[in-house]
């Protein structure tokens, strides 16, 4: 089920990414490029340590923003559960999701914040 999650959270953050040309659509400049957005690192942690610090970060900078999703906080608890019961693999897995969950969290803060000045200040 976590993994499930995660390739799906793998794919909105791709799919938000940027744009695909359409291959049939005819251009006139040969040397389009694709814009892109922020990535989110998706592979899997080499150890919990890794992956527990590297989730804490993440929620650092998403509070720092003001923009922390509570299912980081969830989820890092739970992995730190985990990890005091011995199922590495699954506390790597937990802390692995809060912080893609973090960093999602911190891309949504970002694009809110420019959003809100082209909308409100452009006017």
């Amino acid at each position: 089920m976590r993994n499930q999650v995660i390739i799906s959270l793998a794919l909105v953050v791709s799919a938000c990414g940027g744009e695909t040309p359409d291959p049939t659509a005819e251009s006139a400049d040969a040397t389009q490029t694709v814009a892109t957005g922020p990535s989110v690192r998706i592979e899997p942690s080499s150890s919990y340590d890794e992956a527990y610090t590297a989730a804490v970060a993440a929620i650092e900078v998403a509070a720092r923003k003001g923009h922390a999703w509570t299912t980081s906080d969830q989820l890092i608890k739970d992995a730190a559960k985990a990890a005091e019961g011995g199922d590495e693999t699954l506390a790597i897995s937990l802390a692995d999701e809060a912080r893609i969950h973090a960093e999602l969290a911190a891309i949504q803060a970002d694009d809110s914040a420019k959003s809100w000045r082209d909308v409100v200040i452009s006017e």
